[in-house]
């Protein structure tokens, strides 16, 4: 057997690379190995494979441990989205079309429960004024996470952007129509999201365009591309969420309970920061929003609030 990554899923199995110069090929995968039923692989995945020949596919047998792994609740159940990365990069945007905060701020809750950097990219910039941009970020600043400021179109802010890219292992997540084609396009020469990678077995093309797919960023590192979402919901229990929100966490040092979750107990230091230079109103109200939808449960086919 011989080690590759998994780049993206297919309906046929996985297309695994097995070197960084290397096309990925078409690796299936068994309903059962090493006499269990195998999981299907994420992209990111490290693989034990059989490998393929001239004339047959490859087989994978078995998923290395993984080091990280961002998910969510997609309809009741676990989605994984992709593993083995460091960093998470979030595309935001004001307005055209306005990219919920509370949205974001479900996205950076799965970052943290996944132990992964976040960094939130707002693109557009060229359409707002910097009052527009600054009331945009302001609660985020505040929290602490690092926000960059870009306009993908006119390639304005890419020199920072580049440098948080270069030499991490990264997913590159947002809502539809944010502009994350136009940021790819950009970044990488010749940008083009089909794929030639071919099916051993049957010589025919393998279609690779709804998930998540790991490309190899100029310089160093990899990125992984996501398909554009519209709603999100993190995979994290309801008691632990006030632990995902880091302008929180000296503050709950001052709580009187132990284990207050800042909702309706006495004497709560968060609750009295809000409206605060410590922290933001508006991201107070998207913990209690995401707070009571965690309690209702994963989601059963109906829509999220925004």
């Amino acid at each position: 057997m011989i080690k590759g990554r998994v780049i993206t899923r297919v309906r046929e199995g996985v297309l695994v690379a097995f070197s960084e110069n290397d096309q990925p090929v078409l690796c299936r995968v068994p309903s059962k190995g090493k006499g269990k039923r195998l999981k299907m692989p994420v992209p990111g995945d490290w693989v034990l494979c059989d490998p393929p020949s001239d004339t047959s596919d490859g087989w994978v047998q078995s998923i290395e441990p993984r080091s990280s792994l961002y998910r969510r609740y997609v309809f009741g159940r676990i989605k994984e989205i992709v593993s083995n990365i460091d960093k998470v990069f979030i595309l935001g945007c004001p307005s055209n079309p306005v990219v919920s905060p509370r949205l974001i701020d479900r996205m950076l809750v799965a970052a943290s429960v996944g132990s992964l950097e976040a960094v939130i990219v707002v693109n557009k910039s060229d359409l707002f004024s910097k009052d527009e941009v600054e009331e945009y970020c302001q609660p985020w600043k505040i929290a602490g996470y690092k926000v960059l400021v870009i306009s993908a179109l006119q390639r304005k802010g890419f020199e920072s952007l580049e440098t948080e890219f270069k030499g991490s292992e990264s997913l590159l997540a947002g809502a539809s129509g944010v502009g994350k084609s136009t940021l790819l396009n950009n970044l990488f020469e010749d940008f083009n999201l089909e794929t030639a990678a071919v099916s051993k077995a049957t010589k025919r093309g393998v279609h690779t365009t709804t998930y998540t797919y790991l490309y190899p960023f100029p310089g160093g590192g990899i990125v992984a591309d996501s398909p554009g979402i519209r709603e999100f919901h993190p995979v994290v229990e309801p008691e632990d969420l006030h632990l995902h929100f880091p302008e929180f966490q000296d503050l709950s040092e001052e709580c009187d309970w132990r284990n207050c979750l800042h909702l309706a107990e006495p004497e709560c230091a968060v609750r009295d920061a809000v409206g605060t230079e410590l922290l933001h109103e508006r991201r107070f109200d998207s913990y209690k929003k995401l707070y009571d939808s965690l309690r209702e449960g994963p989601l059963r086919g109906r829509r999220q609030p925004g």
